[in-house]
């Protein structure tokens, strides 16, 4: 039997059997048709069947004036054939993984670079030195960090794609601030090529070295200063120059430059610039010392020597005439006067500060700190008030005009201010105050913050340990004279097992804020095995 004859014969069995049943709607194929047989050769000849004979019966249904013509929806033997003549006609050969530029095979020095120069450039509030070499593969930029954070890979990734505006790279290196050996005379460096900027990958110097043709250059992080970077050329002479300090020096210099003869402020600032650049260099000899011995000189070279001439060291100023300067310049509200301040901190944790020790007082305090919150009066922003909170507004900024003591507070926040060494007054101890610190009110009836003994040890109560122990010390200074200060330490003092039992009780028990001990009860506790019992501050009426 031929196709046709069999075609002929499949419509009319179809046709027979849709009239029989009633079906004249023959516009889609029937589930058992799609889901079974829609891929094969008889689903084809009798979906065309069924399709000629669903023409004529559905004519013979419907009017002319009623017919509408329907879209053409493909089927889904149609719609499997656009998909592969699709994919065909897309399919190529596999494409070759892609090697970044500085990991690819290549005869080193068989086209040297050419060094075009050194560039300065900001990204993410980091300064850069980029080094610029016309290679075989393109421009090559290596990017060396001015400060410690710019190694970062969100930094890199950052800075690679401002270089791609203006130097157009084909590939940007990074040596970071410090190099680490990974195995023979290699060093690792993160790159960037330009066809794919967001992805860094991890090379070594060797790399390097195969494309550059000759040494590749690194300064320590204390040797980068940005006007000798730029002279730099391959084939110059090194450049000898002191180390970069960690602390900016420019405002020092510029704060003893503007003092006038006779001040104390250049009998502190000279002693710290000295230390501050003997401390650079040195890290940068044993920097140098370490890349000399270590780093191969095949692929790596240090173009820079250091400067080991310095001066004799200052005599330091005593103690007086120090905080004495000190004083000057915290009062100070200039930004250079702040440098200095925040130089001595980093190298002492200004420890010829007359001020004292930072403290943090709760938002929730008790009657003593809204006591003493009430004589404060506002101030202006000097350098010891911005010591104790980065970027304060001036409206928050009040002083305690007694002791002359910076205050910040802020409406809702915690209050920052110091603890003093010790206690300007020529009163004796009248009460002492537990309200989220210590407080001495002396028999003027004038309220004091106590003195802290400094060296990471505060003042408080409830257990026992070390400020509980600092506060028994107090306590008995504080008896014997006001004015003592808890700075001079005797470690006699702070035993435990020297002190009255009485005493010990009293600091180690969890008074509540508000607690208020008199004198007599005090020296009661130092004269007996039990602590006394606890006397609650009556609020005093309001002076006329």
């Amino acid at each position: 039997m031929d196709s046709s004859e069999e075609q002929r014969r499949l419509a009319e069995d179809v046709q027979r059997s849709e009239v029989k049943a009633g079906h004249f709607d023959a516009y889609t194929l029937t589930a058992t048709i799609k889901r079974l047989v829609v891929d094969s050769e008889e689903a084809r000849r009798r979906y065309l069947a069924v399709r000629k004979t669903r023409k004529r019966t559905a004519r013979l249904r419907r009017p002319g004036w009623v017919r509408r013509r329907r879209k053409k929806v493909p089927s889904r033997l149609g719609l499997g054939l656009r998909r592969l003549k699709l994919i065909l006609r897309r399919k190529t050969l596999p494409v070759a993984p892609y090697v970044p530029t500085l990991l690819r095979d290549r005869q080193p020095f068989q086209h040297p670079a050419k060094y075009e120069g050194g560039h300065l450039i900001t990204s993410w509030g980091v300064e850069y030195f980029v080094g610029v070499w016309d290679t075989a593969q393109g421009r090559l930029c290596i990017i060396y960090p001015l400060a410690w954070r710019g190694g970062r890979i969100g930094y890199i990734v950052s800075t690679a794609r401002d270089l791609a505006d203006t130097l157009k790279p084909t590939v940007t290196a990074v040596l970071r601030s410090s190099l680490e050996r990974v195995g023979g005379d290699k060093f690792p460096v993160v790159a960037v090529d330009a066809d794919y900027p967001e992805d860094t990958y991890e090379t070594d110097t060797a790399h390097l070295y195969e494309l550059l043709g000759h040494k590749v250059p690194w300064w320590p992080m204390e040797m980068r200063r940005p006007e000798y970077m730029m002279r730099w050329r391959p084939d110059g002479p090194s450049a000898a120059y002191a180390a970069i300090p960690t602390t900016d020096l420019d405002p020092l210099c510029r704060v003893v430059d503007a003092e006038s003869p006779g001040s104390p402020v250049p009998c502190v600032l000279h002693p710290l610039i000295w230390r501050l650049q003997k401390n650079a260099n040195d890290g940068a000899r044993w920097e140098l010392g370490e890349a000399r011995e270590e780093y191969s000189e095949e692929r790596v070279i240090i173009p820079v020597t250091l400067d080991r001439h310095q001066s004799d060291e200052p005599k330091d100023p005593t103690t007086a005439v120090a905080r004495e300067a000190w004083s000057h310049i915290l009062a100070r509200t200039d930004a250079d006067a702040l440098a200095c301040c925040r130089a001595a901190q980093h190298w002492n944790s200004g420890a010829d500060f007359p001020l004292g020790y930072a403290i943090t007082l709760p938002s929730n305090h008790g009657f003593a700190v809204t006591e003493w919150l009430e004589r404060l009066t506002p101030s202006a922003p000097t350098a010891a008030a911005l010591l104790l909170v980065d970027d304060v507004e001036t409206e928050v900024i009040f002083r305690d005009p007694l002791t002359d003591t910076p205050v910040i507070q802020e409406p809702g926040r915690d209050i920052h201010t110091y603890a003093p060494r010790r206690l300007e007054t020529t009163g004796v101890l009248a009460e002492l105050i537990l309200d989220s610190t210590v407080w001495i009110r002396t028999d003027d009836g004038i309220l004091h913050i106590a003195p802290q003994p400094g060296g990471g040890q505060v003042v408080t109560w409830g257990y026992s340990g070390g400020g509980p122990g600092c506060l028994m010390v107090l306590i008995q200074r504080m008896l014997l004279n006001a004015a003592s200060d808890m700075e001079v330490r005797n470690d006699a003092d702070y035993d435990w097992r020297s002190a009255p039992s009485g005493l010990q009780k009293l600091v180690s028990t969890s008074w509540p804020n508000g607690t208020v001990f008199t004198r007599a009860e005090l020296e009661e506790a130092c004269a007996r095995d039990d602590p006394p019992g606890v006397l609650r501050y009556r609020p005093r009426r309001p002076r006329a």
